[in-house]
């Protein structure tokens, strides 16, 4: 791992405790050391001198003095930073405990490789016509002190990395402070690269390693886990602080680590290893057969330790890895995820070339505009996904002048009496419905009325036309359905059946876009547009965004989406709340949340919990229900549930008796992860949505992880158990990754009284996502439960259904399209989740009031306008916007359109005349086998015949010399008449 620090204090002082040792005195072979490009510039190498090191911290170099010139001529100068680069606890058990220098060079080999990589990101800032702009240099000055021991007395080895706060664009130019924002974007590479080079020495020498790929971490095989947790006590006291404060991800724990350091004591190295020796010596001898072991293979191993394919298997799983989440992202992030898949197996400079390779390919391309909330210093998207947003382009091209109105002005004007709208809604009801565009949008603010508007939009339509509520979650499209009176569906299950039985009379509402994936959008588009149904997305580009890449709803706005605006929020009842939501959208969050009932600033999260908690138990029964409880993350979730219970049962509300259960928790592996057996663990449960006759494997069923396994080609397989003891072979890469679910095996407590939540939707059930109920009865493992939904009271055995969780605090992502009076939210400043889109989603949950929880609201407030939550865009990063708008696409490719248009109405003919065949396959009473074939053929026949003739008449029609040629367009349908005549033969 590598922890950065920003270094303060005097030069002197710095200088000191870098080489001279500070809670231990520093041995001989603990190595100090010059490195960066600077070095041979300014003559320096070998060991750090202590006056050298603490004149560069002062910022003098060469007679110049860096640093900023005060009112009161002082000159201000920040020294520098720490990049502390630390090795897996057994690797430094086995370097330090057991001695082995091929340990210890391998390190130091590792942390020279990071380093290297790290200072590729070196830049520096300079005003440029009144502009600031930033340079990438590639230049530091660095000095190394490799060290020993914790400050608990732990062995630990680990180096620390002071950078210099100075750079220069070029050998021989003077001197400018540092810019590392860069480098702090690409820490987590650098750690990556650490661990990879450092585990493929270790295997070099012999060594097993155990990792995991998701998280890129290692240890070495065989070393005692025991031992590995007596010696990390430093590590074991961040975590429980870390934990009692509710403090997660890599800065939240920094802070645990300063608040934990101990007093400094003074010791001898000599004497430090005799006490390490002491408390290893039950475990010498696991220990020393790790040695030995290391040793024979080391011996007789081949050079060469990577399997054929190993570096390119890792470089295409880093990069669509990386394009899960986002359509732009760092190069350093797909060389890291890549990297993690394989520790061990291969090293930067194995994967490097073939990322270079696709970017001669132009598989790779290199953006140059600014897209979503993250710094991109090597931005980058592939040829693959910039494809994919210019067919959405060319699916809204299509889709013009390509239906009918769906009310006429008489149905329009008569709902319009009665229904009760805004101007803005009336002025929406009106384009859409009169519109003759077959995809359109309504883009709203929340709480804006859109679920009113289709309702009145329903009324308003033609008899013949259908309304279908779509929504990415199943209570969002639920909620949408209730309010409108139209059926409802989710996204998930539209495609699942490819848009089976829709035609041009249904009109699909989608509402929450917003939450939409490139790849989801594309597909919906793609159904649309070979069924001919309406299709009217609804959104706000404001809200919580996909969890998979891209912002299609966003980019198909400012590509040319005919979208009607309501701008006014109905939700928000009070003058404060219409002001706090005003803030928010337009980035002002420190206003915004001056605007909020009550912010309570101060402590950790942990603190903050608790005080949320006490404020709801305060409230009244009436009021608990009416205040919704927001948080952003499931850990923080956990922690708010756990309390709230520890309160109800205080006030008696929740039964004296707890039943332990198991439940099924996500484990969050993403679909490229889901197709590699190694991303697999032992105890996981694996739940198809799919039955499998070949392999056994029967839908809805739970099977468990026991281990991984190889076939006959040695390609790794999953080991899975049913519940009757029989062992399946599965190979993941075999199947469609979207319908396999995989969860983590994990304990809650249940009584009487507790509130609960349903995390899958669940068809025998009749339960949606996220639905919540209570629990009325509960007989062992039998609850009796009454859903919120409807006051529906059922019976459901917890041991046969798992997928539930405590339902008090909700997660803002499933809150999204709920309203409720009042709002209780969490928002830890360090949780990555805390975000502008979150935030604002968060409090547009609530009509009359939002009281927040935070560590310190100005650093929220900063973070905030920071990290909006916005994601990326290829053609935004790649600066092709105004190239790749729709009425650009109309002028240059006209001809293409309209042969792809010609192709489309051919292709939804032959699907009608498909539909027909199942419907008389499907009559009442129809014959089966040879009797139905000799009863029906006459039917078939007549209508084949019918579509053979209107084919010829369309083809006779259409026939000229620029009709000849074939349509070989990406995204048209060419091939449809040459599979319709293969179909009448």
């Amino acid at each position: 791992m590598i922890h950065p620090r920003r270094l303060k204090g005097a030069a002197s002082n710095i200088a000191r405790y870098y080489t001279v040792g500070d809670y231990y005195t520093k041995g001989a072979d603990e190595p100090s050391e010059w490195g960066g490009a600077l070095a041979a510039e300014l003559g320096l190498h070998g060991k750090v001198d202590a006056e050298v090191f603490k004149e560069l911290l002062a910022g003098r170099v060469n007679g110049q003095q860096l640093g900023r010139h005060r009112a009161d001529g002082e000159i201000q100068h920040h020294p520098g930073w720490d990049f502390a680069v630390n090795a897996p606890k057994s690797v430094s058990i086995m370097a330090l405990v057991m001695g082995d220098e091929r340990i210890l060079a391998a390190h130091e080999h590792a942390v020279g490789v990071a380093l290297s990589y790290l200072e590729e990101h070196a830049g520096l800032r300079r005003r440029e016509n009144g502009e600031i702009n930033h340079h990438t240099t590639g230049r530091l000055l660095f000095g190394r002190f490799t060290e020993h021991a914790s400050r608990e007395l732990d062995p630990h080895l680990h180096t620390h990395v002071v950078v210099m706060n100075m750079t220069n664009a070029r050998a021989g130019e003077e001197m400018s402070s540092l810019e590392t924002r860069a480098m702090y974007a690409e820490q987590m590479v650098a750690g990556q690269v650490y661990r990879n080079e450092l585990a493929h020495e270790l295997r070099r020498s012999g060594f097993a390693i155990e990792f995991d790929p998701r998280r890129g971490l290692f240890e070495i095989t065989g070393v005692p886990g025991e031992l590995i947790s007596d010696m990390s006590q430093r590590a074991e006291q961040i975590d429980a602080h870390a934990a009692e404060h509710g403090l997660t991800g890599q800065a939240a724990r920094r802070r645990s680590f300063y608040q934990t350091r101990r007093a400094k004591a003074k010791t001898s190295l000599e004497g430090l290893r005799e006490r390490w020796d002491a408390r290893a010596s039950k475990h010498q001898p696991a220990l020393k057969a790790v040695l030995d072991r290391s040793l024979e293979v080391e011996a007789s191993q081949e050079k060469s330790l990577s399997l054929p394919g190993d570096a390119r298997r890792a470089m295409l799983f880093g990069i669509r890895q990386a394009e899960t989440q986002e359509t732009v992202n760092n190069l350093g992030r797909m060389l890291r995820f890549g990297l993690a898949s394989h520790v061990g197996e291969v090293r930067l400079s194995d994967i490097r070339p073939l990322i270079a390779e696709h970017e001669a390919r132009a598989k790779i391309l290199a953006t140059k505009e600014p897209t979503g909330d993250r710094l991109h210093t090597r931005g980058r998207t592939t040829r693959k996904t910039a494809r994919m947003e210019m067919a959405l382009v060319w699916h809204m091209a299509l889709a013009t002048d390509d239906a009918r109105p769906l009310a006429t002005s008489d149905r329009l004007l008569r709902v319009l009496e009665v229904a009760g709208l805004r101007p803005a809604q009336e002025q929406a009801l009106v384009d859409i419905a009169r519109s003759r565009d077959r995809v359109a949008g309504i883009h709203g603010v929340a709480g804006a009325g859109k679920s009113t508007l289709i309702r009145a939009l329903a009324q308003a339509a033609a008899p013949e036309h259908q309304l279908i509520a779509l929504a990415p979650t199943s209570s969002a499209a639920a909620n949408l359905g209730a309010t409108a009176s139209i059926p409802s569906r989710t996204v998930a299950s539209l495609l699942a059946t490819g848009g089976r039985g829709l035609s041009r009379d249904h009109v699909l509402v989608l509402d929450e876009a917003g939450q939409l994936g490139s790849r989801q959008a594309l597909r919906i588009l793609e159904i649309s547009r070979e069924t001919g149904a309406r299709l009217i997305l609804v959104g706000d580009n404001k809200q919580t965004g996909a969890i998979e890449q891209g912002k299609p709803f966003w980019l198909m706005q400012r590509l040319g989406l005919p979208t009607a605006q309501l701008p006014e929020s109905l939700r928000q009842e009070t003058r404060s709340m219409k002001a706090a939501v005003t803030f928010a959208r337009n980035g002002d969050y420190a206003s915004s949340l001056a605007h909020l009932d009550k912010v309570e600033s101060g402590g950790e999260t942990g603190q903050l919990a608790r005080s949320l908690v006490d404020q709801w138990t305060r409230l009244s029964p009436q009021n608990r229900e009416t205040t919704n409880i927001l948080v952003l993350e499931n850990a923080t979730r956990l922690r708010v549930n756990a309390r709230i219970r520890e309160a109800l049962r205080r006030e008696g509300i929740l039964a004296a008796e707890d039943t332990r259960l198991d439940i099924l928790a996500p484990a969050g592996l993403s679909d490229q992860q889901k197709y590699f057996a190694r991303f697999y663990s032992g105890g996981q449960v694996v739940i198809f949505a799919r039955d499998n006759a070949s392999r056994g494997i029967a839908r809805d069923t739970e099977y468990r992880v026991v281990g991984l396994g190889r076939d006959p080609n040695r390609r790794q397989i999953i080991r899975l158990v049913d519940e009757n003891g029989r062992m399946i072979r599965w190979d993941p890469r075999l199947g469609q990754v979207r319908h396999v679910n995989v969860f983590n095996r994990e304990e809650r407590t249940l009584a009487a009284g507790d509130r609960i939540q349903w995390r899958l939707v669940n068809r025998e059930l009749e339960l949606k996502n996220a639905e919540r109920g209570t629990v009325i009865a509960l007989d062992g493992s039998r609850a009796t439960i009454r859903w919120d939904r409807d006051e529906r009271v059922a019976d459901v055995d917890l041991d046969r259904h798992k997928t539930w969780d405590h339902g008090y605090a909700e997660t803002v992502f499933s809150a999204q399209s709920k309203t409720y009076a009042r709002a209780y939210v969490l928002a830890p400043v360090n949780s990555a989740l805390v975000t502008g889109q979150n935030f604002y989603t968060a409090i547009t949950r609530a009509r009359f009031g939002v009281k927040l929880w935070t560590e310190d609201a100005k650093r929220l407030a900063e973070k905030l306008e920071r990290f909006t939550g916005e994601k990326s865009s290829s053609l935004e990063g790649l600066g092709r916007l105004d190239r790749s708008a729709m009425s650009t696409i109309r002028d240059r490719h006209a001809a293409s359109l309209a042969r792809s248009r010609n192709d489309q109405e051919a292709a939804r003919e032959f699907q009608r005349d498909r539909e027909l065949e199942r419907k008389i396959d499907r009559r009442p009473g129809a014959p089966r086998g040879a009797g139905r074939i000799a009863g029906s053929a006459k039917a078939v026949a007549d209508m084949l015949d019918g579509l053979l003739v209107r084919i010829i008449a369309k083809q006779t029609a259409e026939r000229s010399p620029s009709r000849t040629e074939t349509t070989t367009h990406p995204h048209g349908n060419g091939n449809h008449a040459r599979r319709q005549q293969r179909h009448d033969r």
